[in-house]
């Protein structure tokens, strides 16, 4: 359906229900109210969504002549969930630019100059987005942190059970011939005795893991998994693992 169509459906709809004639005074006023959020639900998420998500800077594309651009999803822009101030939009183009830490939304709604616009978001409103990409479910959160330590921004929560295991996917820039490129390079974190911590190899990893080491390494081992090869899927299963272990034993 169109924008055109849509408000004049709501405008149809809503003559509609204030016209009825009351039966019940008290019943018809409650049910008139109630069909008015309905529509007044159905317009905002139908045709207001776009106004609303504009909300934020236009963005410009800076590594035109890069090799290695630093867009988490490169060549593409699949579709997303995004979550602004509590409420979730389905199907909205997005991007994540992993050097400037902005998620990038393509306006479907208009054009300019023959191509959409797009607009880095205010980060401010962003809660997070999900994306499912390549058969990869990915949920990103803007996560703050008041110590400090660690720069707020958006995360991959790619496990979140007791111990929390996040990714900050990033890039760093540098010149090659004259021409700025840029390396990903993703920072993994565990929520470890009360606070995040990267960890960027096997001995940092699972010194955090206490008493329980031993056992992840073993079963790190015959599970056949290498730190340093490891995959998200891979880690997940570890976390997950360990998490298995803290739980008491309920004697089932």
């Amino acid at each position: 359906m169109n924008r055109q169509f849509l408000i004049l459906l709501f405008l149809v709809l809503s003559a509609a229900v204030t016209g009825q004639a009351p039966s019940n005074k008290a019943e018809r006023s409650q049910d008139i109210n109630l069909q008015k959020k309905h529509l007044y639900s159905l317009y905002y998420e139908s045709v207001s969504v776009p106004n609303e998500l504009i909300n934020g800077k236009e963005y410009l594309p800076y590594f035109l002549y890069s090799k290695h651009n630093p867009m988490l999803f490169e060549g593409e822009i699949p579709n997303a969930t995004l979550k602004i101030n509590g409420r979730e939009y389905r199907n909205t183009r997005l991007q994540y630019d992993t050097y400037l830490d902005e998620v990038i939304y393509t306006d479907t709604s208009r054009m300019v100059d023959n191509s959409y616009p797009r607009i880095a978001l205010n980060k401010d409103i962003v809660d997070g987005f999900a994306v499912f990409f390549h058969g990869d479910s990915m949920i990103f959160r803007y996560l703050r942190f008041p110590d400090k330590e660690i720069d707020d921004g958006f995360f991959e929560v790619a496990y979140d059970g007791d111990t929390r295991f996040i990714i900050r996917h990033k890039s760093s820039q540098y010149i090659y011939d004259a021409v700025k490129e840029y390396k990903y390079s993703p920072e993994r974190y565990i929520l470890a005795g009360g606070k995040f911590h990267e960890i960027k190899n096997s001995k940092t990893f699972l010194a955090l893991l206490g008493e329980k080491s031993d056992e992840v390494k073993a079963y790190m081992k015959k599970s056949r998994i290498k730190f340093r090869t490891a995959d998200k899927n891979d880690m997940v299963k570890v976390v997950s693992y360990y998490d298995s272990l803290r739980k008491p034993n309920t004697g089932m």
